[in-house]
């Protein structure tokens, strides 16, 4: 199940980025915004982390996007239907590659987001508004929505694990 939404999500976004590469037509700029895209992971993950408490992310609507993403609560609830012990955590040493698994995907969907950004930014220039528009809708609900779960689950992980280290 969590393939199938991972899937439907990235095959919905990046539709119309595919879209207008096509009409504009593959050239050197791709390559480069490609190129930039990349060297955007040499950015620290901790150095976009929005903030550090689990609140602010929940003010943002947080829990409503965690319903809908793959691990999210609809898919981990499908799971615990035909599997009653299903966790996606399911000891300590989970929580470091859950951490780790946290990052990966919001390096992952920063370096997209910096793709369909300056991609939504050559569609404007080239007269496109229609493309970036979408575009840019696409960038927020596959980009930015994942990114801000993302930190929220990370702000979420260290509040655990730094109240674990005051207790023991």
């Amino acid at each position: 199940m969590n393939q199938l939404i991972n899937f439907f999500w990235t095959i919905l976004c990046f539709i119309p980025v595919v879209g207008f590469w096509a009409v504009a037509g593959v050239s050197w700029l791709l390559y480069v915004f490609v190129g930039v895209s990349v060297l955007s992971l040499l950015i620290r993950a901790s150095a976009l982390q929005l903030n550090t408490n689990p609140k602010y992310y929940e003010r943002l609507g947080v829990k409503l996007i965690r319903k809908l993403v793959q691990n999210g609560d609809i898919s981990n609830k499908m799971s615990r239907r035909r599997n009653a012990g299903h966790k996606l955590i399911k000891n300590r040493l989970g929580v470091a590659s859950y951490y780790s698994t946290i990052v990966m995907y919001e390096r992952y969907h920063f370096a997209c987001l910096i793709f369909f950004l300056i991609t939504a930014i050559y569609a404007v220039s080239v007269h496109e508004t229609g493309y970036f528009m979408i575009i840019f809708l696409a960038n927020i609900i596959y980009n930015i929505c994942p990114i801000l779960l993302q930190q929220y689950n990370r702000a979420r992980i260290l509040k655990v694990t730094k109240r674990q280290l005051h207790t023991v």
